[in-house]
C-alpha cells in the first residue's frame, strides 16, 4: 500500500506574514490616534480653558462697572488661570480732542481743547490666547489680532458725548499672579478727586485717539458701532476716529465730551 505523497506546507509563513501586517495595523492606527486624537484633545481643552477666562473677564467687568457706577466700595471675581498668567500690561492712553486742520497733527494744540487718561489694563496670558480687560472693555486676543467681546461704554450724542474709562492700578504687593490655581481678584473704588472741568473738552469737530496694543480691536468696534472716519496705524498702535456717530444716516457731531475716570485699585488673593 503506497504512502501518499507529502505536498509542502507554507501556512505557518501565511500565518506569520498575516500576523505582522495585521500587527503594523493595530501599530499605525493607535500611534495616529493618539498624536492627532489627544493633540485635538488638549487643543480643545486648551480653548475651553481660555473661554472660562472670558467669562470671568466679563463677570470682572461687571463688577468693575458696578464701581464705576455705583461706587460700590469693593468687588471680586474668581479667576481660575489654568497655567496661565493675570498681571498688568502696558499702559494704555485715551485721548479726545478738537480735530486739527494742521497736517500731520491729530488735535489742536491747545491745551483746553485737548484731554486724555493713561490706563493700565488687566492682561490674562495663556500659551496660545490672552483675554484683557481695558478700559473698561474686554477683549480677546488670538495670533496678535484682538476683539472686542463686550461693549463700548462711550455714548455719543448730539449736543455732548460723555467717553467713560476705568483704571486698574496695582493695590496689593503682586503685580501679577500664574499657576494652576484660581485667585480672587479684588476691586476697591479709589476717589481720584480730580475735577471733571479738567476733563471736557469743547470744539466744533472733536475725535478720538486711542494708543493700544488692542488697537485693531478697538477700531473693530468703533466702525461696528458707526463711528466715523475710524483708521487703524499698525505701526504706532493707533487707531483714530471722528466723535461722530451715524444713526441710521443721521450723523450726531456733539461739540462738548467729557472723559471720566474711575480709579479701581486691583490686588491679587
Amino acid at each position: 500500500m503506497s504512502r501518499p505523497q507529502l505536498w509542502p506546507d507554507d501556512r505557518g509563513v501565511s500565518e506569520t506574514l498575516g500576523y505582522i501586517l495585521v500587527f503594523s495595523v493595530v501599530i499605525t492606527t493607535i500611534t495616529t490616534a493618539s498624536v492627532f486624537g489627544f493633540s485635538g484633545l488638549e487643543d480643545r481643552q486648551a480653548a475651553e480653558q481660555v473661554r472660562n477666562v472670558e467669562r470671568a473677564f466679563d463677570v470682572l467687568a461687571d463688577n468693575f462697572g458696578d464701581i464705576a457706577r455705583y461706587e460700590d466700595p469693593s468687588r471680586a471675581t474668581e479667576i481660575r488661570l489654568a497655567h496661565g498668567t493675570v498681571a498688568f500690561g502696558e499702559p494704555v492712553t485715551i485721548t479726545v480732542g478738537q480735530n486739527s486742520t494742521t497736517p500731520g497733527e491729530a488735535f489742536v494744540d491747545d491745551p483746553t481743547n485737548v484731554t486724555n487718561v493713561t490706563l493700565e489694563p488687566l492682561v490674562y496670558r495663556s500659551d496660545r490666547s490672552s483675554v484683557v480687560y481695558e478700559g473698561g472693555v474686554v477683549f480677546r486676543v488670538d495670533d496678535g489680532a484682538s476683539i472686542a467681546r463686550s461693549s463700548l461704554p462711550f455714548v455719543v450724542g448730539e449736543e455732548s458725548a460723555l467717553v467713560p474709562t476705568v483704571d486698574t492700578t496695582q493695590d496689593g504687593e503682586t503685580s501679577g499672579v500664574g499657576g494652576e490655581r484660581t485667585v480672587l481678584v479684588v476691586g476697591e473704588y479709589r476717589p481720584n478727586g480730580q475735577p471733571l472741568a479738567n476733563r471736557t473738552v469743547e470744539g466744533d469737530d472733536l475725535r478720538l485717539r486711542i494708543e493700544s496694543p488692542r488697537a485693531d480691536g478697538w477700531s473693530r468696534l468703533l466702525r461696528e458701532q458707526g463711528y466715523e472716519n475710524v483708521s487703524y496705524d499698525p505701526a504706532t498702535e493707533t487707531v483714530i476716529a471722528d466723535l461722530a456717530v451715524d444713526r441710521d444716516g443721521t450723523v450726531s457731531h456733539p461739540q462738548r465730551a467729557r472723559l471720566p475716570t474711575t480709579n479701581i485699585g486691583v490686588r491679587f488673593e
